[in-house]
């Protein structure tokens, strides 16, 4: 079945078949991410009874571990292509839940994080965004932030679903549950509808047609952009009726009255986006555009590991990775400490990426507007302000308004992150300069954890660590903004 390269015949691009499966690559790399596996360290440190400082060490060196050979991955990718990895992967990440459903001791403990940061955090990632570019040129950016989509919806509903089978079914049975998932509905997929570019099926990138002249309705009324004002709206009058709604649906949880309310906002705005007037755009596609010319300023990576900049922004990227995965790593416990539910720590974590999705396209905007270390460093501000918010807020509605500054700083990090490398230092060597700044991340989040942690079996709650830790952001912050894009010529006389 993999040695075919015969596709159905769809009546648009298959390029954007191909994004389908790259963000459903994305939402199921969700078993191996923080925000998932945080729902489930209360219930090993109860039935194990290991202290909460010595459960972050485990995650820590595993994801530590992870990191540094998430290279493998890479060159293996190089090797064989996103399609036989992609079904090798979610095999490999479907085994690596069965293996958490039967942990007994540390040592099984330690190995089932290392599975599931390597193959799902760090690999169902990286496969689908060395994928979808090779899909798409002009269209790149719209197919990404198609894709991300995935990660989204995986942020926003795997904490509420893995609590309730949880609560349900119990830990072990809700490991499984994802095994399954995995194989039943992800490597299928991957199997029958990946192919690795657009030359195995005989298309064109982008879906182009040389001198072809086409008209496309296009609409007056931004969609992204509408989506964005209605989803921050519908969001910050959520909180003052959520007490009224709760009591009328008595039988429904809290939380995914939330996420109705917010997905009807969204649905609104399709149907407004349908009933406004369109114009029509003529799209003419030559044999210059299908062969673009690339003027821009490419570095290699020993040239870029020259310059300042390269280190500042390297050690800045770090920074939201060590912050971010500390606190989801803990968000159960440090709301526990706070006396609030479960399910208000559930909450917050979904409001994060439901925050963050809209807030991407506005971020895509002004990074294309105004440079990017400005938006970078005014990032890192928001970072502060949802910190420190957290350390003082000790109310459900303050746990609500944490959860909207930590998904504005989060959709402007998921853009500005990404851009700030091809801004800086070209497209064409990208791929060695980010592996070393994913390295680099993914040793932030293995970190990040572990004075939480520590912090907690010392002083007993979280309050200290917390308001230490703006002082990151803070000192990255005024790193990033001091650190414009190099200049080629300064180091090449």
């Amino acid at each position: 079945m993999l040695s075919k390269n015969k596709v159905m015949n769809t009546p648009f691009y298959y390029g954007w078949v191909v994004v389908a499966v790259a963000g459903l690559s994305v939402f199921f790399s969700g078993p191996g991410q923080t925000f998932a596996i945080s729902t489930f360290i209360d219930y090993y440190i109860e039935e194990f009874d290991y202290s909460r400082s010595y459960v972050s060490g485990l995650y820590s060196g595993a994801t530590l571990l992870a990191g540094f050979l998430l290279f493998i991955i890479g060159r293996l990718t190089d090797r064989f292509g996103q399609r036989i990895m992609m079904t090798a992967i979610g095999t490999a990440l479907a085994l690596a839940t069965f293996w958490n459903a039967a942990i007994v001791g540390p040592v099984m403990m330690f190995f089932g994080f290392f599975m599931l940061r390597i193959f799902g955090q760090g690999s169902m990632t990286l496969l689908p965004n060395t994928l979808v570019p090779q899909w798409f040129l002009e269209k790149r950016g719209r197919a990404l932030s198609v894709m991300a989509i995935g990660g989204f919806a995986g942020a926003a509903f795997i904490p509420p679903l893995n609590y309730f089978m949880i609560e349900q079914l119990g830990w072990r049975a809700a490991w499984s549950v994802w095994g399954i998932a995995l194989l039943v509905l992800f490597v299928p997929f991957a199997i029958m509808l990946v192919r690795n570019q657009p030359s195995e099926i005989d298309e064109i990138i982008d879906g182009r047609r040389r001198g072809k002249v086409s008209q496309k309705q296009v609409s007056r009324f931004p969609l992204f952009t509408a989506v964005s004002i209605v989803a921050l709206i519908g969001l910050t009058i959520i909180p003052p009726i959520d007490r009224q709604l709760t009591e009328l649906f008595s039988w429904m949880p809290p939380t995914y009255i939330r996420i109705l309310l917010t997905t009807a906002a969204i649905l609104v705005v399709f149907w407004i986006v349908k009933r406004t007037p369109k114009k029509s755009a003529e799209f003419d596609h030559t044999e210059e555009e299908d062969n673009p010319v690339d003027n821009e300023v490419n570095w290699t990576l020993k040239e870029a590991m020259r310059t300042k900049a390269f280190w500042v922004i390297l050690g800045c990227i770090s920074i939201p990775a060590l912050t971010n995965t500390g606190i989801t790593f803990h968000i159960f416990s440090i709301m526990e400490g706070k006396s609030l539910s479960p399910e208000i720590a559930s909450f917050v974590l979904s409001l994060m990426a439901i925050i963050g999705f809209p807030v991407t396209f506005v971020s895509g905007y002004l990074v294309d507007k105004y440079k990017v270390h400005y938006i970078l460093s005014a990032t890192f501000a928001i970072h502060i302000l949802a910190i420190l918010w957290l350390w003082y807020t000790q109310t459900a509605t303050g746990a609500i308004i944490y959860g909207v500054l930590w998904g504005v700083a989060h959709g402007f990090e998921r853009i500005t992150l990404n851009i700030i490398w091809p801004n800086y230092f070209g497209r064409r060597h990208l791929g060695s300069i980010k592996s070393i700044a994913q390295s680099v991340m993914v040793v932030g989040s293995a970190l990040g954890p572990l004075p939480y942690g520590l912090f907690y079996d010392v002083m007993g709650g979280y309050s200290e660590v917390l308001l230490l830790t703006p002082l990151l952001p803070l000192i990255a912050g005024i790193l990033v903004l001091t650190s414009p894009p190099p200049k080629y010529e300064d180091y090449h006389s």
